[in-house]
């Protein structure tokens, strides 16, 4: 899949770089110190099992507010699914935060939003364009489960 991402080196969880193969693409802000993220992280892992058991058919890219690179580090390799995550030093952390307006309330001056349509946790669901799809997901796919990549796709 050709993405708006393919200048940045996503990596996995073994800090090899890896591209996005899925034809749908999410973008996971999130951090491990805040509560509700860690609430809901067990149900995008479910998820995430559960629409790729069979075909590969969605990629998440974890965007982190953890405080350091090794909180950051922690929370994706113990924590998250075999998803993709930006880099902690990648300046397209703090662009994409900026052009989606979703981060962390403890955050908005350091990255520059000025106005949230998001906190933490938000899934964006994006075109390979980085047009939003969807910029709710997080709520579908609580209430919808699964059934939520219907209209994603």
């Amino acid at each position: 899949m050709t993405h708006f991402m393919k200048q940045t080196k996503l990596v996995n969880a073994a800090g090899a770089i890896q591209e996005p193969v899925a034809k749908t693409l999410a973008l996971y802000f999130a951090a491990d110190w805040c509560p509700d993220c860690r609430d809901f992280q067990p149900k995008l892992n479910d998820f995430y099992s559960k629409v790729n058991a069979q075909t590969h058919q969605l990629d998440i890219v974890f965007v982190s507010s953890d405080a350091t690179e090794d909180d950051q580090l922690a929370h994706f390799r113990d924590k998250q699914g075999p998803w993709l995550a930006i880099p902690f030093h990648d300046t397209l952390r703090d662009e994409l935060k900026r052009k989606y307006q979703v981060c962390a309330k403890k955050e908005m001056e350091t990255v520059g939003v000025t106005d949230r349509v998001g906190g933490i946790p938000t899934v964006v669901i994006v075109n390979s364009s980085g047009d939003v799809v969807d910029i709710d997901a997080a709520s579908k796919i609580e209430s919808s489960g699964v059934d939520a990549l219907a209209a994603w796709l």
